[in-house]
Parts: C-alpha cells; sequence; structure tokens
C-alpha cells in the first residue's frame, strides 16, 4: 500500500447522528427496564401461571408437510451457496401471546443490535439476515432470513445450538411444538420443529443477496484479511496468524 501498488476503496465514514441514535438506543433500553423492573418483578408470578396454564393445553398441530408444497420450495433453493427463508404464520389467540412476542423481538432486536453484531447470532455463524415483522395488527409474524448452506443444517444449526431461542419466538405461533417454561422442548422435537417449519414456509420469489457466492464465514476471513493489508506494522506471531487466513 505504501508503494501505491496496492489501492483499497476507502470505506464510508458512519454519520455522527446515526453514532448518537445508536448510543441513545444502547443506553435507553436498559434504563427503561430499570424502570419497569419493579412491575416486571410483581407480574413474574402471575405470567408463569398464565404461561404454564396455556402450555399445557395449546394444541400442536404438526403433520408432515404436504410432498407437493416441499418439491416446490427446494426447487427455489440451493442455486447458490446462501439460501433464502421466508415463512409466516398465525399467534396463538389472546393478548398474552401478543405481549409476550412483543417484548421477545424488542429485547432481541436490542441484542441483535449491540450485542450479537459481529459476524454470528449466538453460536450459529451462518447467518446473513433474519427480520421478523408483524401484520394484521399482531395478529400473525412474517419471518425472512438469508443463510449460508441447506435449508436442513440452516434448522439442525439452530436446534442443537438455540433451540430456545427458537421456542422464545415461534413457540407463541399457532401449532408449535410444545414448549416448557417458554423455552425448553418445542423445537427440541427435532421432526415435529421441521414439520412446522416446512407447513409455514413460503416461495421466496425476489430476495437479495450482497456477496454472492461467499459465505459467513469467508466474509469474515476478508474482513480480516483487509485489516492485515491495512496495518502499518505487526509482529512476526501477528504476521503468522494472517498468513494462515490464505
Amino acid at each position: 500500500m505504501s508503494a501505491g501498488r496496492l489501492t483499497l476503496a476507502v470505506p464510508e465514514t458512519t454519520p455522527l447522528s446515526w453514532q448518537l441514535r445508536n448510543l441513545a438506543h444502547c443506553v435507553g433500553m436498559p434504563l427503561i427496564l430499570m424502570l419497569l423492573a419493579p412491575f416486571l418483578l410483581l407480574y413474574l408470578p402471575i405470567f408463569i401461571v398464565q404461561l404454564r396454564r396455556r402450555e399445557r393445553t395449546d394444541p400442536e398441530i404438526v403433520p408432515r408437510p404436504d410432498a407437493g408444497h416441499v418439491a416446490r420450495l427446494a426447487n427455489l433453493e440451493d442455486h447458490d451457496i446462501t439460501n433464502q427463508f421466508s415463512a409466516i404464520g398465525s399467534l396463538k389467540p389472546g393478548l398474552f401471546r401478543r405481549w409476550t412476542v412483543t417484548f421477545i423481538l424488542w429485547v432481541i432486536d436490542y441484542t441483535t443490535r449491540h450485542i450479537f453484531n459481529r459476524g454470528r447470532l449466538a453460536r450459529v455463524n451462518t447467518i446473513h439476515f433474519a427480520r421478523w415483522v408483524f401484520l394484521d395488527g399482531k395478529k400473525r409474524l412474517f419471518f425472512a432470513s438469508n443463510y449460508d448452506g441447506s435449508l436442513e443444517s440452516y434448522m439442525d444449526d439452530f436446534i442443537n445450538k438455540v433451540a430456545w431461542g427458537l421456542n422464545l419466538v415461534f413457540g407463541n405461533g399457532v401449532g408449535y411444538p410444545r414448549t416448557n417454561w417458554l423455552i425448553l422442548h418445542g423445537a427440541k422435537d427435532e421432526q415435529k420443529f421441521k414439520h412446522f417449519i416446512r407447513r409455514h414456509e413460503l416461495p421466496t420469489e425476489v430476495w437479495y443477496n450482497a456477496h454472492s457466492g461467499l459465505t459467513a464465514i469467508e466474509l469474515e476471513r476478508n474482513m480480516h484479511i483487509r485489516k492485515g493489508i491495512e496495518q502499518a506494522a505487526m509482529t512476526d506471531h501477528e504476521i503468522r496468524e494472517w498468513l494462515k487466513l490464505f
């Protein structure tokens, strides 16, 4: 670089206004939770009773998905190393489930914005993008995601590593495999969970991939390669570690 033989694009500067808003969000939400803590603690025993009563009676609706539906979905998959996933479902009736999933998504929004923002979600490092959107006055929920590998490996990743996270959100949907204490069981019943997901999956007709042919892990590796190129000096150990990236 110093000799002028290598030119790297200059990264765009993050606007100061965005940084200030992000800082306010980072600090503001914990403050709000601290203010609400006394009321949340008072409500907690009532919440547990309401939750357990529903978990014991909510029906499971997990028949094997129609083979034709699965085939149509499969035709849209595995054309690149990255795949798309779209699904929609109805929330279980009543304000209890609606308020529960609203609060959970509020917390997820915070953690993915300020904690899990370094190329992985918990122990899952195959996700490029994921978003939940409420529809029909919060009676239904739409989920969209881009991920590396096949849908089967994507589901296995979550089942084996963060099944409790799946249960937190999707466990509030009609027909989901029965959970216990909101985070236990549910997605751990592998076949029921996979049947549930396939039945609610939609064909994704249009989607965007900013880095075709590159996995999330490769993108992270490329980032470290660039950092090494930009670094003015490195120790022998740092040079050896950097060369391992190639």
